[in-house]
């Protein structure tokens, strides 16, 4: 990174890194296609973990929303995030990216390893409203049974509704066990 001062790619790929908020910045502030996996942009100010342990403790990492409000040029965004992915996906990851013109105009949101913590209600708002964007969410397979009722809810409400004027979404999740859902269904209609 540091003999690079200047880059004007328009496509980017980055697996299995760690960047500081400014290195990332160089290489990605034109670009239109961004595929990360496994990657970790840290504030500027925190030192970089220099072993592969120190690694999956990513307390110093951007959120999600603030990694994206640097980027108003991508159209294609696609992130598979780390194993842990804290402060990377926060509570308001979902209200705040909605307030973020450039995300509204995006071709392609696709995001894997989705934590619990994702507000998907609020998400769900947009995706009923989103005519533009193809969006796919694929979430981490550690959901407690009530989140996965909940994205289980979702994607029938979505399947039976007979004629939607929204870009249909891809929702993918490890699966609720008859007996889970079962469980589920029942606390569903306790509260």
């Amino acid at each position: 990174m540091p003999q690079i001062y200047q880059c004007d790619a328009t496509s980017i790929i980055i697996e299995n890194q760690m960047f500081s908020f400014n290195d990332f910045m160089v290489i990605a502030s034109k670009c239109e296609i961004l595929r990360l996996s496994n990657v970790v942009i840290m504030n500027n100010d925190e030192i970089i973990p220099e072993t592969e342990e120190d690694q999956f403790y990513f307390e110093a990492a951007i959120s999600l929303e603030t990694l994206f409000k640097a980027l108003p040029n991508v159209k294609t965004f696609t992130y598979n995030l780390p194993k842990n992915s804290l402060n990377i996906i926060i509570t308001k990851t979902a209200e705040e990216l909605l307030k973020i013109p450039h995300f509204l105009s995006l071709d392609l949101f696709k995001i894997s390893q989705i934590p619990e913590i994702f507000d998907i209600e609020g998400f769900y708002g947009h995706i009923k409203e989103n005519k533009k964007t193809k969006i796919e969410l694929d979430f981490s397979r550690h959901l407690s049974f009530r989140y996965k009722f909940r994205l289980r809810t979702i994607v029938a409400e979505i399947l039976e509704t007979e004629s939607r004027d929204y870009k249909l979404p891809w929702i993918y999740f490890s699966r609720i066990t008859r007996s889970a859902h079962d469980k589920m269904l029942a606390l569903h209609y306790q509260n």
